[in-house]
C-alpha cells in the first residue's frame, strides 16, 4: 500500500539506493537489475544512468554497454562534461574517429583546462597531425602528451599517443616500456598484448615473440586468433613439429566433451600433413568422444572440400534430424548454409541462417552471413547493425571487422571503412588477408610508409607468403625504392616454385624499365626467355612486353615460332592472334578466334575478342551479332551480358541496357563498374524519384573515388539530389578526366548553371555541343544546344 502511494520519482530513488547498497556489496548484477528499474519510473534519473554506465564499464568490461547510457546521459543533457569525456575517451579505445572528434569538441568547449579535456584536445591535434603527415606538428603533440601524463598517469588515450610516436620515429625500446605500462593497468584487455607483439616483431626477437604468442594463449584461452598467430609463426619457421605439439597439447589439455581444440589440430593436419592424416584423427575422436557429432560434421566438411558434395549435406541434415536446438545445432546449420550456398541453393542457406537467428538473436557466424547479404542488397544499414550485435558476442572477430568496412564503404562512409579495415588486421594477428586488404587501400590512398610499416610486421610473422611479398614488390616499385624492390624478388625467387619466380621475375621486370627504361627491362625479358630452362610463361612475357612497347612486327615473329613449336596448345593461339592484330592482320586474328570457337563455342573471352576485332574493322552490326550468338553458348555470362548492354544503350535501347544491369547488379553488387552503369544510367535517363533515390543508394559508394567516370555518376546524381556545390568539385574532375565524353561536360554545365556560373555554363554547354556533334540527337545534347541560345540571349558574345 505504502508503494502504492508513491510517487514515480520517489520509487525510482528507492531502486537507486537500492543499487548503491548492493553495489558497496558487490552484489553486481543485482545492481544491474535494479538501476535499470530506476528507468522504469525515471527516465531522465541522471546519477543512475552514470553509475549504471560505471558498473557496466569498471565491473564488467561491456564499453560498448557504458558507451550506450554515457550516450543517452549527453543526449539528455547535452552540458554534462563527464559524459562526454568518458565517450570521447571510449571512441578513441574503439578507434572511432568521427565520435572522438564529436564529444571531444564538445568537450573542450565545456572545459578547456580540464586535465583530462586537454589531454583530449591532445589527441585530437596529435591525430590531425599524422593525418596531415605533419610530421613537426604530430612530435609536439606527442612531447605535450608525454608531459600531460606526468599529471595523468593512468590515462590511456595519452599512453597510446606515446607509444605511437615512439613507434614513428623507431624508438622500439620507449614503446615496448609504454606498452608494458599499459599492460599494468590493465592485464586483461587483449589490444595491448597485440601491440607488444607487433613491437616484438619489430624488433626480430623471435624467442620472444614465441613466449608472447604463449601467454596471449594462455590469458586469453577464448581467442581464437592467437592460437592461429602462433601456429602461423611455427609454420612460417617451417616448424611443422611445433605447431602439431602445441595443438596437440591443447587437444589432450581440454576436458572430453569440449571438441574444439581438438578440431583445430585436425584442421591442422589436413592442410600440412594431408587428408589421410585428418581422417585418422577424425576417426579416432568419432570412435573416443563421448560426442562424435562434431567430429562427424568435420568428416563430412572434408568430403564435401573433396568433391562428394551431396554425401557431406546429407550427413549434416542426418545430424540435425531430430536434434534439440542447441549452440552445437546452430553451428551445424551455419556449416550447412555455407555448403548449400557453396552449390548454389542460396534459399536453403537463408532459410538456416534465419532459423538460427530466431533460436539465438546474437549467433555471430549467423549474423555475419545475413549481413554478407544484407550488403549486397545495399541495405548497409540493417547490416550495420547486425555485424555490431555479432562484435559485442565476438569483439575480437575480424572477418565481422572486414564486413563492417564493406558495410561502410558501401554507404559512402570510407574513413569509418578505413578504421575497420585496420582493425581487422591488428585483431587478427597481422594475418595476411587482411593485411593485404588494407594494405591495398593504403596503397590506392599512396599512403605509401604506413602499408609498408603493415605489410612487413606482417612478413614478419609469415616471411614466406607469396601474396605479401608481392605486395610489397609492387608498393616498393611505386615508391622507387629499386633496391628493396630488387631484394623482394630474389627472396621470390629463393622460393623455387613457379608462381614465386614469375611474380619475382615480374617485379624484376619492371624494376628495370623504371629504374633503367624499357631497352633493359626488354634485354632482361630475353634473356630469361632465351635461356636454357625457359618457360613457356617467360617467352610469352617477351611478347607481350614486345606488344606493349609497340615492337610489334618482332611479337609477330616470336608468336609464329612458339606456336610452331607448340601447335597443340591453345592458349598460343590467343597470344597469335594478339599479335596479329596489333600488326593490322585483322582477317588472320580473326580466322584464328573463329577457328577456336569452331572447335569449342563456350569460350566467352574468345567471342569478346572477336567482338572489338569486329569493330575495330567498323563492323558493329557483325559485332551485335557476334556478341548475340555467344549468348546463345553461354546466356549468363557478365562479361557477355554487359557488352550487349553496352551495344543497347548506343542504340538507345535504355530499358533494354537497364535490365541487363539490373540482372548484373543483382548477381555481384560488389562490381563497382556494374554499380556505376546502372546508377548513371537511372540518373540519366530516368526522371522519377524512386529512381534517383536508388541510383544515390548504389553510388554513393564513389564518395572518395578517383575514377572520372565514377565520379561523373556521383556529382551528377548529388546535383540531381540538390546538392550541387557539393557535386561540383566532382565534375570538374570528371570533366578534365574525361574531356571527349559530351555527356560529362554537359553534367558540368548544368552544375554551373545551378550555382548562378552562367559564362561557366555557356562555355561548358558549347563544348559538350561541340564534342557531340551535329548528328547527336540525344535529349541532354538537345538540352544543351537549347540552353545556348537561352544563356547567349541574355548574355551575348563580346
Amino acid at each position: 500500500m505504502l508503494s502504492a502511494c508513491q510517487s514515480e520519482e520517489e520509487k525510482a530513488e528507492g531502486h537507486y539506493q537500492t543499487a548503491l547498497d548492493l553495489i558497496a556489496e558487490q552484489d553486481y548484477d543485482r545492481a544491474i537489475v535494479e538501476l535499470r528499474n530506476v528507468f522504469q519510473n525515471d527516465a531522465g534519473h541522471l546519477e543512475a544512468r552514470r553509475t549504471l554506465a560505471e558498473v557496466l564499464l569498471q565491473q564488467r568490461g561491456d564499453r560498448q554497454g557504458a558507451y550506450s547510457q554515457y550516450l543517452r546521459i549527453a543526449e539528455q543533457y547535452p552540458d554534462d562534461l563527464e559524459a562526454r569525456i568518458a565517450l570521447t575517451e571510449l571512441a578513441f579505445a574503439s578507434n572511432l574517429w568521427e565520435e572522438v572528434e564529436r564529444h571531444g569538441q564538445r568537450a573542450e568547449e565545456l572545459a578547456p583546462e580540464e586535465p583530462r579535456v586537454k589531454a583530449i584536445a591532445t589527441i585530437r591535434t596529435y591525430r590531425a597531425a599524422a593525418l596531415a603527415e605533419d610530421e613537426p606538428a604530430r612530435r609536439e603533440a606527442a612531447r605535450q602528451a608525454d608531459d600531460q601524463l606526468a599529471e595523468q598517469p593512468e590515462s590511456f588515450p595519452l599512453r597510446m599517443i606515446v607509444i605511437d610516436n615512439a613507434l614513428r620515429e623507431g624508438d622500439l625500446s620507449r614503446a615496448l616500456a609504454e606498452i608494458d605500462k599499459v599492460i599494468a593497468l590493465a592485464p586483461d584487455d587483449p589490444r595491448y598484448y597485440r601491440e607488444r607483439l607487433r613491437v616484438l616483431a619489430q624488433i626480430g626477437d623471435m624467442e620472444a615473440i614465441e613466449a608472447q604468442l604463449r601467454e596471449m594463449v594462455e590469458r586469453f584461452p577464448e581467442d581464437t586468433n592467437n592460437k592461429a598467430t602462433l601456429v602461423r609463426f611455427y609454420l612460417s619457421r617451417q616448424d611443422f613439429d611445433a605447431a602439431e605439439g602445441f595443438l596437440r597439447d591443447l587437444a589432450e589439455a581440454a576436458p572430453a566433451d569440449e571438441p574444439g581444440p581438438t578440431i583445430d589440430l585436425i584442421r591442422f593436419l589436413a592442410e600440412v600433413r594431408g587428408v589421410e592424416a585428418a581422417r585418422v584423427e577424425i576417426d579416432k575422436a568419432i570412435a573416443e568422444r563421448p560426442d562424435p557429432v562434431p567430429f562427424l560434421v568435420l568428416r563430412a566438411g572434408l568430403d564435401f572440400a573433396a568433391g562428394q558434395r551431396d554425401e557431406a549435406i546429407a550427413t549434416m541434415q542426418g545430424a540435425l534430424e531430430g536434434a534439440e536446438p542447441s549452440e552445437q545445432t546452430h553451428n551445424i546449420k551455419i556449416t550447412l548454409a555455407r555448403m548449400l550456398l557453396t552449390t548454389g541453393n542460396e534459399v536453403g542457406a537463408r532459410t538456416l541462417v534465419e532459423e538460427v537467428l530466431t533460436e539465438e538473436v546474437n549467433h555471430p557466424e549467423a549474423l555475419k552471413m545475413q549481413a554478407a547479404w544484407q550488403i549486397e542488397a545495399d541495405d548497409t544499414d540493417a547490416a550495420i547493425a547486425a555485424l555490431r550485435t555479432a562484435l559485442d558476442s565476438a569483439p575480437e572477430d575480424a572477418q565481422a571487422m572486414t564486413l563492417m568496412a564493406e558495410a561502410y564503404s558501401r554507404s559512402g562512409r570510407p574513413e569509418l571503412a578505413r578504421d575497420f579495415l585496420a582493425l581487422a588486421v591488428e585483431a587478427s594477428g597481422n594475418a595476411p588477408a587482411e593485411t593485404i586488404r588494407y594494405a591495398r587501400l593504403l596503397i590506392g590512398e599512396e599512403r605509401y610508409l604506413p602499408a609498408e610499416d603493415i605489410l612487413i610486421n606482417a612478413l614478419r610473422l609469415a616471411p614466406d607468403n607469396r601474396d605479401l611479398l608481392v605486395m610489397l614488390g609492387q608498393l616498393y616499385l611505386r615508391m622507387e625504392d629499386f633496391g628493396r624492390a630488387q631484394n623482394v624478388a630474389d627472396t621470390l625467387r629463393r622460393q623455387g616454385d613457379e608462381a614465386a619466380v614469375q611474380a619475382a621475375n615480374a617485379i624484376e621486370a619492371e624494376r628495370l624499365n623504371r629504374q633503367s627504361g624499357a631497352e633493359e627491362a626488354m634485354a632482361y625479358l630475353e634473356q630469361l626467355a632465351n635461356a636454357a630452362d625457359a618457360t613457356l610463361a617467360n617467352r610469352i612475357a617477351l611478347i607481350r612486353a614486345r606488344i606493349g612497347t609497340g615492337d610489334t612486327e618482332a611479337a609477330l615473329e616470336q608468336a609464329q615460332a612458339l606456336k610452331a613449336e607448340n601447335p597443340d596448345n591453345e592458349a598460343l593461339d590467343i597470344v597469335l592472334a594478339t599479335a596479329q592484330a596489333v600488326n593490322g592482320n585483322l582477317s588472320e586474328a580473326e580466322a584464328i578466334y573463329r577457328g577456336l570457337l569452331d572447335r569449342n563455342p563456350a569460350r566467352p573471352g574468345v567471342w569478346l575478342e572477336l567482338s572489338r576485332l569486329q569493330q575495330r574493322q567498323g563492323d558493329r552490326e557483325g559485332a551485335k551479332t557476334t556478341i548475340a550468338e555467344a549468348l546463345s553458348s553461354a546466356p549468363e555470362n557478365p562479361q557477355l551480358l554487359w557488352a550487349q548492354a553496352s551495344f543497347l544503350e548506343q542504340d538507345g535501347d535504355i530499358d533494354g541496357a537497364l535490365a541487363i544491369y539490373e540482372n548484373l547488379y543483382e548477381r555481384s553488387s560488389g562490381s563497382a563498374v556494374v554499380a556505376n552503369n546502372l546508377a548513371s544510367l537511372l540518373a540519366t535517363y530516368r526522371e522519377d524519384d524512386e529512381s534517383l533515390e536508388r541510383a544515390w543508394t548504389i553510388a554513393r559508394r564513389f564518395n572518395d573515388t578517383e575514377i572520372p567516370a565514377m565520379q561523373d555518376t556521383y556529382g551528377w546524381i548529388a546535383h540531381r539530389r540538390g546538392e550541387s556545390a557539393e557535386a561540383l568539385p566532382y565534375l570538374e574532375a570528371a570533366a578534365q578526366g574525361l574531356p571527349n565524353d559530351p555527356l560529362v561536360q554537359y553534367h558540368l554545365g548544368q552544375v554551373y548553371f545551378a550555382l548562378g556560373r552562367r559564362d561557366d555554363a555557356l562555355a561548358q554547354f558549347r563544348k559538350a555541343v561541340e564534342i557531340a556533334g551535329p548528328g547527336d540527337q540525344r535529349a541532354q545534347i538537345e538540352a544543351a544546344r537549347a540552353q545556348i541560345q537561352e544563356l547567349s540571349a541574355v548574355a551575348p558574345e563580346n
